[in-house]
């Protein structure tokens, strides 16, 4: 596990993993084509980002030293939401079967790609060198002081905004695998017709 070097501090977190289902609607998740029967998981993938800055007095050389106390970066998971059709009984094989692929493909899966771009982001983050108390940047003016603030910060924002997107990207690709129709054959396979038509 990489670590981040100061100033920069990042945390990948996921709320707990729910032990409640929806059980609530015969054809829970989104509405129309989209409409799923057996079961439907959401969750959200949510970021922030945030900048402080401090500076020492002024030096005998008449500049001033600037250094970033922190550069924070948060990425969590969030709002998990798992449903399962109410025309399946608990005990049923359809139910335990889409229970066990809703958690596995929409739950673990996603759990575990999300926390492989903590490394990523870190390396990158670590590849920008940024002022800190014990190696301020000196600046001959605060307009100078400001503008290498906000390079750095542009500099920052670029890797975070980037490896967002590259993990909505591939949170989203895993997704469309897992319920493609090899995937829901597979599924299907482990109970009767029957069993999936009753639900019991």
């Amino acid at each position: 596990m990489t670590d981040p070097r100061p100033p920069y501090y990042v945390s990948f977190s996921h709320d707990r993993i729910p032990v409640t289902i929806d059980h609530s609607r015969a054809n829970p998740g989104p509405a129309g084509s989209a409409a799923n029967r057996a079961g439907h998981t959401s969750i959200q993938p949510k970021g922030r980002l945030s900048f402080a800055w401090d500076q020492l007095p002024v030096g005998a050389d008449g500049r001033i030293p600037i250094f970033a106390q922190s550069i924070n970066v948060y990425f969590w998971l969030t709002d998990f939401v798992i449903a399962i059709s109410s025309d399946f009984t608990e005990r049923s094989c359809a139910y335990q079967v889409t229970r066990r692929h809703e958690f596995e493909a929409h739950i673990y899966a996603p759990i575990r790609i999300f926390h492989s771009y903590r490394d990523i982001l870190i390396q990158r983050l670590n590849a920008i060198l940024a002022p800190t108390r014990t190696a301020p940047f000196r600046a001959a003016t605060m307009a100078e002081a400001n503008a290498r603030q906000g390079q750095i910060e542009a500099q920052v924002k670029a890797v975070v905004r980037q490896v967002r997107n590259d993990l909505n990207r591939d949170l989203q690709a895993a997704r469309v695998e897992v319920d493609d129709a090899r995937h829901y054959r597979l599924v299907y396979r482990q109970c009767t017709d029957e069993q999936w038509a009753t639900g019991r």
